[in-house]
């Protein structure tokens, strides 16, 4: 590149040389006029201010960049949070649902029956030959075979199949179903047979002379260690005797409307009922 001064470039080593004669120049000028150096500040001063400025500003947006990654994560954690509480806030009338359930259900019982748990009915099977509801919990939930289903007024059944979500119960009028049962002031073992007829049940094998009658109250007998005592089952409605017959034809209405269920009570294993 041709100089400003000069129509030929000049040659790096005179370079050198013009550059080492300038800086031992300016050398000894400093040391001789001190007031050089404050000349040389004022010079540089801009230079100075916009480097402060430079560090100030990257400064600034460093911490600006923080503070916005800071703000960032705050605002993901508060969105969590609000999901989370707005699925809790979702889920509270069922909750609140679900305990009044509870509570009539349990309030229809004159004494406690025992640790429950409420479920569902989802499905249900009406038919004479096979008398059946399907609840909407299952192996996740701990439920067995065999478990005691209850309902407002008295027993529905027991859990006679079980899968990961869901459980099957035979209801009393199943024509399977034979429940242990006494009457409510004595201890003569009695079972209570489905018909398949949800209105109706049966006494079998009851001599002529039975001293049982109509309006007697039938309540789980505890035998088979299946149900516990004392939880009410059904009530005789009628009690015919005939001579021509060995035995009497003792009918039974359910105490639980077996047609008409919404939610259950399902009773735990090694509950004990207060009349046992």
């Amino acid at each position: 590149m041709v100089g400003l001064f000069f129509r030929r470039p000049l040659p790096s080593l005179l370079r050198v040389g013009i550059l080492a004669i300038l800086s031992l120049a300016l050398s000894f000028y400093s040391t001789t006029h001190p007031n050089s150096r404050n000349i040389g500040l004022y010079l540089a001063s801009p230079v100075l201010a916009m480097d402060h400025a430079f560090v100030r500003l990257w400064r600034e947006g460093r911490d600006y960049l923080r503070s916005r990654d800071a703000l960032l994560r705050e605002n993901a954690r508060l969105r969590e949070a609000l999901a989370k509480a707005q699925q809790e806030l979702v889920s509270l009338p069922l909750v609140r649902s679900e305990n009044r359930q509870l509570l009539a259900l349990l309030d229809s019982f004159p004494v406690p029956p025992g640790r429950v748990t409420v479920a569902s009915v989802v499905a249900q099977d009406l038919s004479p030959s096979n008398q059946s509801i399907v609840i909407d919990l299952g192996s996740r939930a701990g439920i067995r075979i065999g478990q005691p289903v209850l309902a407002p007024g008295g027993v529905v059944g027991q859990v006679v199949a079980v899968s990961t979500w869901d459980a099957r119960v035979a209801l009393l009028s199943d024509l399977d179903s034979s429940l242990p049962v006494r009457p409510e002031h004595g201890n003569l073992p009695l079972l209570l047979d489905g018909t398949g007829n949800l209105q109706e049940l049966r006494v079998p094998f009851q001599a002529r002379d039975t001293e049982l009658k109509p309006g007697t109250l039938l309540v789980t007998s505890g035998l088979g260690g299946r149900f516990p005592a004392g939880l009410p089952a059904g009530r005789i409605t009628s009690v015919e005797r005939s001579t021509d017959a060995a035995f009497s034809v003792i009918r039974v209405r359910p105490l639980v409307q077996l047609g008409q269920l919404n939610t259950v009570l399902l009773l735990w294993p090694g509950t004990r009922h207060p009349e046992s």
